[in-house]
């Protein structure tokens, strides 16, 4: 049983081994992390809700729609949007990107805005729970979060801008 074992664990973790240096050396990336850059991880990842100071008031979801260019809006401001949830969908790393635009079951995907609630926010709120958001669907919400562009333009998601709120800090019903 022994060299049996020992003629299988060798070679296993050899392969094992190659793949992790092959990620390395490649400097692969996990899904939806292409053309990220760590100072772009560290925006999408941050812990910390906007304070009323870093707030960007004449940030709306038609004004977010309207900028396509990276140096359109501040990454370092946050911002509070209102509009209906198109959709939902839980990403490969956790993150629950939410589909936003102005007007109840809009098909336009480019008067899309997505906003994202990442693993990490999920868990701090009950309002942003995994059943939460999903049953926002088809529901008017006021949301809030960090302003973030998105680098990578070769999303598969439908949107109109890559401009999101990313991490959502907080999402409500809206009256």
């Amino acid at each position: 049983m022994r060299t049996s074992l020992k003629r299988w664990t060798v070679p296993a973790l050899l392969a094992l081994f190659t793949v992790a240096l092959t990620g390395i050396a490649g400097g692969q990336e996990r899904p939806g992390d292409k053309g990220e850059t760590p100072e772009a991880k560290k925006l999408r990842g941050r812990s910390t809700a906007p304070a009323a100071g870093q707030m960007d008031s004449a940030v709306t979801l038609d004004a977010m729609l309207s900028k396509n260019d990276a140096s359109a809006l501040s990454q370092s401001k946050g911002a509070t949007i209102e509009g209906w949830v198109i959709q939902t969908e839980k990403e490969e790393d956790g993150d629950f990107h939410v589909v936003m635009a102005a007007g109840k079951g809009e098909t336009d995907t480019k008067k899309w805005v997505i906003v994202e609630v990442p693993a990490a926010w999920q868990k701090k709120s009950a309002t942003m729970s995994e059943k939460a958001l999903r049953d926002m669907v088809g529901k008017k919400v006021k949301v809030t979060g960090w302003l973030y562009w998105e680098p990578d333009a070769d999303q598969p998601d439908p949107r109109g801008t890559r401009w999101e709120l990313h991490p959502v800090t907080a999402i409500t019903e809206a009256k």
